[in-house]
Parts: C-alpha cells; structure tokens; sequence
C-alpha cells in the first residue's frame, strides 16, 4: 500500500503503521504490474475502524497483489469523501454504510456498493449509540421527550440509527431537539446539563464508559434485532465503467479475505495488534459489549457479498426516518455483486 494524500511523515507511520509502510515498499516494487487504487480513509483517532478489517487482512495475505491492485490510501475528512469521489480524486470509499449510501444516492451521488466490507451489526456486540448520566435522569426513550440530543455529526447516519430507535419507542423527531457538540467535548456538555444525551462513536464512547459517569441507551448492533450487513466499499459509477478490472481486483481481494475473516475472527484482531494498528487499550471493548476477550462472534458478509434483503431493511429504515422518499428507490439500485468472483 502507499499514501496519496497524508500531510506528512509523521501522520503517515501514525494513520498506517510501520507494517503498512512495509508493504508499501513491497508493493511499490512491483508497481508496473499493480493496477493502482486510491481508497479513503478518515484522519483516525484510533488506527483501527470496522471498515478496514478486511483490507488490512487482504494486505497481508498478498490478495491486492494477486489480483493485480495496488492500494493508494487518501487520507480524507469524514465530510468529503463523497465530493472526492465525484469528482474522481477517489476510486473507492470503504466503511459506506447503506443508510449513508441510500441518501448519498438519492441525492444525486452517481456510484454502487460494489463489495460488503464492513463489520456488519450482531445483536450483543460492541457498537455505538445514545449516551445518557449513568446516574442521571434519562432511563428510557420516553425520558427524552422534549430533550436536547448532542452529536458532532447531525446529518450522519447514527443520528438516524437512533431516530430510528426513537420512534419504535413513540418519541418522534419532532419531540426532541439535535444540537451539535463534538465528541471530545460530549461528556462536559452532559454532565453540564447543556444536552441530555449524546450519539457518539467508537473510541470515545469506550473512555466515557470507562470513567464510569455515562452509560449507553442504546447500542446500534441491536437495531435489527438480528445479524445484518452493514455496509461496504462503493465507487463512481464513471470509475466502474473505465476501470473494470481493477473494480474486479479489488473486490476479489476484499471476497476472499472475508472468507479468511471468517474461518477465524480472533486472527483479524491479532493481525491489527501485529500492524500496531489496532490499540489495545480499546480492546475487547471494540468488539465486545461485555468486556470477554472473545472474538469468535465477529463475522462479515460471506464471500463480501451484498444482501438484498438487508439493503431493503436499511431503505426502509431511512425511508421512515424520511431521508428519502418513500418508493422512490429498490433495495437493488444501490449495489451490484458483478465483480465478485464469489458469487
């Protein structure tokens, strides 16, 4: 792998590690057979996030390299990465999840979910979702009528995660108020009485548990009370049609190391702790809603493929939330399995 955008040295060993630079060695030596990807990734906090799980493990298993792809990362702000790969400064964009992708979509972002490469939501486990005070007022849904809800992201898919909660419980958008607040400052703002609960996302939401002062309302991995794909890796629909094959490489590499994940969960994480990817301060806590340090749990989408009965529950679900139209689009409209070998 190399980096296509990253500011600096520094921030580059900090964001991929002394293992990626590594392979990045490794792979610009055969670069003139490698067709080259630029992929995004977010400036983490942490240097670990459920989207990348798979293309870590596909780096390692030399499977961009079998498939004739090498991976540029471009190191990007949550909040441009669509723009960049309208605008072609991106050719794929992991950790898209399908809520996030159906409004993208609908608003007129021309692309596919081209493979299932994140983490997909399983009832029990570690996931984000609404703070409260651990010993304040707020101990049901009811309890935030008429209430202010922090997040640093208003117009982010957990905001609607947990509108969605909401209403299946009888509190409407129109009974509460979303106010912005980062998340470094979530805990402050809470506990100065200026929000009644926050959403906010992994790490943070594992030191504020920590501290003992917060505790989760409610949890995302719960929210189709089942196993459900959550997301994956989409590209332009102008990228799939010019680039076939490296669309093909990429989502082959991503396949088969979904496969890999799968016969054995606990190595994924084993291999972030090795790429000094992974910190292990936040662990099991990451993966685990109970604290075992137990991964064998975890499972992704088989063979990296989209499921059209769980992009029908997450349209559905923003269609409820009213983020888009109701009946405008099919479950089918926003991914294909074309390129996927595995099929």
């Amino acid at each position: 792998m190399s980096n296509l955008l990253t500011p600096n040295r520094r921030q580059f060993g900090t964001l991929l590690g002394t293992g990626l630079a590594a392979a990045m060695i490794n792979r610009r030596a055969a670069a003139g057979t490698l067709r080259r990807a630029r992929v995004f990734v977010p400036p983490l906090n942490a240097n670990w996030t459920s989207g990348y799980e798979l293309i870590e493990l596909a780096d390692a298993n030399g499977l961009f390299a079998k498939h004739g792809v090498e991976i540029e990362w471009a190191v990007l702000p949550w909040d441009q990465y669509t723009v960049a790969l309208d605008s072609g400064a991106l050719d794929f964009a992991p950790y898209a999840d399908y809520a996030y992708f159906i409004n993208v979509y609908d608003k007129g972002l021309k692309a596919k979910e081209v493979v299932s490469s994140t983490l997909p939501f399983i009832p029990g486990s570690a996931g984000e979702g609404l703070i409260v005070l651990k010993d304040g007022p707020i101990k049901s849904p009811e309890d935030l009528k008429g209430k202010k809800i922090g997040t640093q992201w208003p117009t982010f898919s957990g905001v609607w995660f947990a509108a969605d909660w909401l209403r299946k419980h009888g509190v409407n958008k129109a009974d509460y108020q979303i106010v912005p607040v980062p998340q470094a400052q979530a805990e402050q703002v809470l506990l100065q009485g200026g929000i009644d609960a926050a959403i906010v996302y992994q790490p943070i939401d594992i030191e504020l548990a920590r501290k003992g002062q917060t505790t989760q309302l409610f949890n995302v991995s719960d929210i189709a009370g089942r196993f459900v794909t959550r997301g994956g890796t989409m590209a332009s629909e102008k990228f799939i049609a010019e680039n076939p094959d490296t669309v093909r490489g990429y989502v082959n590499a991503i396949a088969e190391a979904a496969e890999i994940a799968n016969a054995d969960p606990a190595a994924v994480i084993k291999l972030g702790l090795e790429r000094g990817k992974l910190d292990p301060k936040f662990l099991p806590a990451l993966y685990n809603r109970d604290d075992k340090d137990d991964y064998s749990h975890l499972k992704w989408a088989a063979k990296g493929l989209h499921v059209e009965e769980d992009l029908a529950f997450w349209l559905k679900l923003v269609e409820e939330a009213e983020i888009v139209p109701a009946g405008k689009h099919r479950p089918t409209d926003f991914y294909t399995n074309d390129f996927n070998a595995l099929a």
